[in-house]
Order: C-alpha cells, then structure tokens, then sequence
C-alpha cells in the first residue's frame, strides 16, 4: 500500500469560520493562476468550487466559463470533517481520496488534511506523492491559512 499524505495546520479562528473558508470561499484562495486545468492553456482558473453535500462535485471554472471536475464529496460533516475524492486534471478513472478534519485544540482550530489512494497509480505514485507533499504543506501553511486569519 502506498503511503498516505497528512498535513495540519492549527489557525486562529473557529471551527466555523476554518471550514466554511475551506469548503465555501475555496475559491478565494487557491491559487488559480497556477494550480488550476486552466494553466495548461496558459490562463488563471476563474474559481474553484466545492458543492457542500455528499455527492456533490468539487470543480474549476475555466478561464473560458466551463467547468472541470476536480472531485466529489464523500463524506460532509460540517464544521468536522469532510471527504473528496481527487483528480484535477487527471484520469477521472484514478481518483485519490482527500479528507479534511477540523478540530478545536485551545481555542485555535487545527485542520488536518490526509490524502491517500496513491496505489492505484501504481509506478507514478511516487512522483505524484512528491508533487502533493509540497503543494498541500504550501496550501495549507501559507494560502489556507492566510485565508482563515484574514477574513
């Protein structure tokens, strides 16, 4: 079994305010410009969305109004937890799972993002656990965060 990603980052806000920043403003502050399917046209995504129920679909809006789906949401439990599974731009038959909990610790909320699946991309998995280590440690760490403490 592959190995699984698991990053956490503790903000400085509530629970409420941490999960709706990630569910329902995600789109304020992916970075779009550079994580998005729209890149490969040489153009910022216009908006990423996460549809908050379970079955609804995690996507891009392109730069030129259509959508991508990114994922779907597996599990939806506000302000605790919530799954998806997760192929940006990838093989739609290939999906990986990611699961983000939230939990109040002090008064501060840590969000703890684990992303596993990685065996069903078999050789390639390596490579991709790479290029997904450092991209969640950076969304969650700079942009995520950055997010929660501005709003």
């Amino acid at each position: 079994m592959a190995e699984s990603i698991v990053k956490s980052v503790t903000v400085n806000c509530s629970v409420e305010h941490a999960f709706n920043v990630f569910v329902n403003r995600i789109g304020g502050w992916w970075p779009l410009a550079s994580h998005a399917v729209s890149v490969a046209d040489g153009k910022a995504a216009l908006d990423a969305t996460i549809e908050p129920k379970v079955g609804g679909e995690v996507y891009e809006t392109k730069h030129d109004g259509s959508r991508t789906k990114w994922g779907t949401v597996l599990e939806y439990d506000q302000f605790s937890k919530f799954a998806m599974s997760w192929h940006p731009g990838t093989n739609i038959e290939k999906p990986t799972r990611v699961d983000v909990e939230f939990e109040v610790i002090d008064g501060k909320t840590n969000v703890t993002l684990t992303h596993t699946g990685w065996e069903i991309w078999g050789d390639e998995s390596a490579d991709k656990i790479a290029g997904y280590t450092s991209g969640w440690g950076m969304m969650l760490d700079e942009l995520y965060a950055a997010a929660c403490e501005a709003a």
